[in-house]
């Protein structure tokens, strides 16, 4: 045995090339010596056995039944640092007693059941951890080892993460965590993952539903199922994304809660399909968004009532100056009734939109209509322009401008004339960052007009007004063929 490991490759000739496929304990078994043959021949097959099992690159050594070294390669000599000539005939456990404390009783076992183990065992040096598989071999054991290194410190770290996500998911507050399967057709499909959550937000165990989805969906109050199912079914067929929102009844409590669905498709290493999804509870964000509903719903019915309250105060404080319909003060009353009424149509525009904005052509549609049919049914004012939002400051104060260049065009310009004629455009220019609204008041077809020699309130409130507000620039230009205005604000 010694001899034979002093020198191994002496035994091989060089013309028997062999091929090693498989672990140790397949060449091992591959390479096992027939007890049939000639002591002579058997030993030169032995021989040449260690010397396949001496050049493989993994640690490798036989014991006897009672734990002797009678064979190690050259890779298990590099390992324990030691020549092998010094470990042969020696009982491991006792040379290294600390770290083969789980080798001895896998050794018993496997001789006793001839069945292969594997165990895990503390390095015999300052190094990783390692796994030995041990194999019956001859009349004892062979042992091979490898260090876990970089696998097994990644299976850990994998086993961790896993641990932690489970651990989040489990403990969500207000949603559960799923992921369902996409290799079936939409009816059969099940749930691979669900979180212990799901108890506390539906009131049925994961395993329950994991065991039957339907359980889930029978929740869902009978008005949000059809499009429920409708928009899971779409996203199915798609394989897109999908957001939802709708109420279920707890299984437990019976209460009535509003939940949301955010789930998304993803592809495997295989190509099939798996969906990843949370379940939230946005209870708590429905009744903010009713509550806001209602403030703003009262703000909205006071502000009207306050702009009526202060026509009302107009009406009577002007009305007993005069009794003519066309001496100054009754003038004066008109004008500021016409703009209180501007004002209100403009907030009756935002309070549909429930005063997040409002779209642009409902604004200018708003304004002249008062002014669009004269007699005769043609149309004084066209307007064009893309189908764009802008914010309620915008929108007001533009309700107020274009009040104010309507009136105007009425007593003297364009809408004066059977012939006359207003053209409104509006575009947006600039970048996505800072986007800008150009629009363009233009006459034609009136009477000629010429800047008047003082700037009256219509005016400072166009020219100031309106740029300062708005942050932008309007310029207010009196052609001989009729009244042009531009404005130019930014939208954000």
């Amino acid at each position: 045995m010694q001899n034979m490991s002093a020198d191994p490759s002496r035994l091989v000739s060089p013309a028997e090339p062999f091929t090693l496929l498989g672990s140790i304990p397949d060449v091992v078994n591959c390479l096992g010596v027939p007890g049939s043959l000639h002591p002579q021949v058997a030993d030169q097959e032995r021989a040449r056995e260690f010397a396949v099992l001496d050049e493989i690159g993994s640690p490798f050594c036989a014991l006897d039944r009672h734990g002797r070294f009678t064979f190690m390669n050259r890779a298990a000599e590099t390992y324990y640092g030691l020549p092998r000539d010094i470990l042969l005939g020696r009982v491991v456990w006792d040379l290294f007693p600390g770290s083969m404390k789980s080798l001895r009783p896998a050794c018993d076992d496997v001789l006793a059941t001839r069945r292969p183990a594997v165990v895990e065992a503390d390095p015999s040096r300052g190094s990783a951890p390692i796994t030995l598989r041990i194999f019956p071999y001859q009349d004892g054991v062979g042992v091979s080892f490898g260090e876990w290194n970089a696998q097994r410190r990644a299976e850990e770290v994998l086993q961790e993460s896993q641990a932690q996500l489970t651990a989040l998911a489990d403990n969500l507050p207000l949603g559960m965590v799923y992921q369902m399967n996409d290799g079936v057709g939409f009816e059969d499909r099940r749930f691979l993952y669900v979180s212990a959550s799901c108890e506390r937000l539906n009131g049925i165990p994961a395993k329950q539903v994991i065991a039957n989805p339907r359980f889930l969906f029978d929740l869902i109050l009978p008005e949000h199922r059809e499009h429920v199912a409708m928009t899971l079914f779409e996203a199915h067929r798609d394989r897109t994304s999908f957001d939802a929102e709708f109420e279920i009844r707890h299984a437990k409590t019976g209460e009535i809660r509003w939940q949301r669905i955010v789930d998304a498709p993803r592809q495997l290493p295989d190509g099939a399909y798996v969906w990843d999804g949370i379940q939230i509870d946005i209870t708590d964000h429905k009744k903010a968004e009713e509550h806001l509903r209602l403030l703003v719903n009262e703000l909205n019915h006071r502000v009207k009532n306050t702009l009526a309250t202060v026509q009302s105060l107009a009406v009577q404080s002007f009305a007993r100056f005069s009794s003519h319909s066309d001496d100054a003060f009754s003038r004066a009353r008109h004008a500021f009734e016409a703009r209180l009424f501007a004002l209100a149509r403009g907030h009756d525009v935002l309070t549909r939109e429930n005063w997040e904005g409002a779209r642009l052509s409902d604004i200018v549609r708003q304004s002249f209509a008062p002014y669009q049919n004269r007699s005769g049914g043609s149309d004084a004012i066209t307007t064009t322009g893309p189908d764009l939002r802008v914010s309620p400051a915008i929108a007001l104060s533009l309700s107020m401008a274009l009040h104010e260049l309507c009136t105007n065009a009425l007593k003297y310009g364009a809408l004066k004339a059977p012939e006359g004629h207003v053209s409104i455009a509006w575009s947006v220019s600039g970048d996505e960052n800072v986007p800008r609204l150009r629009m363009r008041w233009e006459e034609r077809g009136g009477p000629a007009v010429a800047r008047p020699s003082q700037k009256g309130f219509g005016s400072r409130l166009i020219e100031d007004g309106l740029s300062r507000e708005l942050n932008g620039s309007v310029h207010l230009a009196f052609e001989p063929t009729g009244v042009v205005c531009a404005i130019d604000v930014p939208l954000s």
